[in-house]
């Protein structure tokens, strides 16, 4: 059996989804995973398709995580800093309010992740000890 690179996949996928729209392009990858028996790399496949869907597109999607709802002015600032660190032209934002973080704020995107919590500050100072 060929082992298909990832990267490759992302590239044909997404250039797939302007051919045939989005429905088929996705029922054409699960086809492909399932009769490549790659279903255990389905996380690291859609992370290669995240990364070549921001190269072509210069669109990004990022997540953040705090305790407590961004204000519009933190939320256009970190979308501002996550373009600028993904050379994107735009971002789309998801926040996500997790009770684990004590304070602060967590930012992930395809190929950036930036722990800024209260949590991350205290290991770090914990290693300087």
């Amino acid at each position: 059996m060929n082992t298909i690179a990832h990267s490759d996949i992302a590239r044909g996928f997404v250039k797939q989804l302007d051919k045939v729209g989005t429905k088929k392009a996705i029922k054409e990858l699960a086809a492909l995973i399932l009769e490549n028996r790659i279903h255990n790399q389905t996380d690291e496949i859609m992370e290669c398709i995240g990364a070549e869907y921001q190269r072509v597109y210069g669109i990004v999607e990022a997540t953040t995580y705090s305790v407590y709802p961004l204000t519009a002015d933190l939320k256009k600032r970190v979308q501002a800093m996550v373009a600028k660190k993904t050379n994107s032209r735009k971002v789309i934002l998801h926040e996500m309010l997790d009770s684990s973080v004590l304070g602060g704020v967590k930012i992930t995107a395809p190929e950036l992740e930036l722990d800024l919590t209260l949590k991350a500050k205290l290991s770090k100072l914990k290693a300087y000890q």
